[in-house]
């Protein structure tokens, strides 16, 4: 009979201790996927099944979400957030683990110019624009990326001879790693660039 009490005593004591701390927490959900648009407030993954999920990046610190190009290869931990009376996945961690080509394309680039020599000739890619490099009479002014057809279209302007003329050019992109790019058009290379350091 006592042990039967101590046992029931037991099992009363830990059932008004698991009533004081509510049902147990399942850990947060991780999930690995490609990055398909972020912005300031929220990042959408493309899982590895094909599943798209939209996370919100409100009020996350830049230690947990330190921001994302379209195109990196994601690593996210969420749980869903109340927001104003409403259930919102939101990101609680987020690892990089294979930067998309967006955050290597971006910089200076240059070579040798072929006509002076101990100059440099090339261009600078930012977000929102371009410029040209030691480059006068051929003004680089945008340009993007196309992932999915590994070419990258720089808009330009020429200045020279009197002539004012914009168009596009497409490139091939042979080569895209820290510290080179290499473009061809036709099959035949173009520009060997170094990042300018």
């Amino acid at each position: 009979m006592k042990k039967t009490v101590r046992f029931l005593a037991v099992a009363a004591i830990a059932a008004a201790v698991a009533a004081c701390f509510g049902e147990a927490q399942t850990p947060a959900p991780f999930v690995e996927g490609v990055v398909l648009d972020a912005s300031m407030n929220g990042v959408t993954i493309v899982t590895g099944t094909g599943d798209t999920l939209d996370l919100s990046t409100m009020g996350v610190s830049r230690e947990r979400y330190p921001g994302v190009l379209i195109g990196d290869s994601v690593k996210v931990k969420y749980s869903d957030a109340d927001r104003d009376g409403a259930r919102v996945a939101t990101v609680d961690s987020l690892v990089v683990t294979v930067h998309s080509p967006y955050y290597y394309i971006q910089g200076a680039w240059v070579m040798p110019d072929p006509v002076k020599r101990g100059a440099e000739q090339g261009f600078r890619l930012e977000p929102g624009g371009a410029e040209s490099i030691g480059m006068a009479t051929l003004l680089v002014e945008d340009w993007e990326l196309l992932v999915s057809r590994n070419e990258l279209v720089l808009r330009v302007k020429s200045v020279g001879n009197g002539n004012v003329s914009v168009g596009y050019d497409t490139l091939r992109v042979e080569k895209l790693n820290a510290d080179s790019l290499v473009l061809s058009k036709d099959g035949t290379v173009l520009w060997r660039l170094s990042r300018r350091k």
